[in-house]
């Protein structure tokens, strides 16, 4: 219960924090537009870039931990 209200406290902080993201959004036909989404562009590519190992680490772990522990149940039934 305690996780639910937790969750939905974040969930309207973010809700109230959207409608002036929006509102400062309004394009006002600035030339940087195109400067600010490739330099958006750039951070994104850093974090996925540190995000893909992490994945692929976490499901080689998996895969590691299902292996291990077949093997102990076929030695187990043996």
């Amino acid at each position: 219960m305690v996780a639910a209200k937790k969750a939905f406290l974040t969930l309207a902080a973010l809700a109230a924090m959207v409608v002036p993201a929006i509102a400062a959004s309004v394009d006002h036909g600035k030339a940087s537009n195109f400067v600010i989404w490739a330099f958006l562009s750039l951070c994104g590519l850093i974090v996925v870039a540190q995000v893909v190992p992490l994945i692929r680490k976490i499901n080689e772990d998996v895969a590691m931990t299902a292996e291990k522990a077949r093997l102990k149940r076929q030695q187990e039934s043996h």
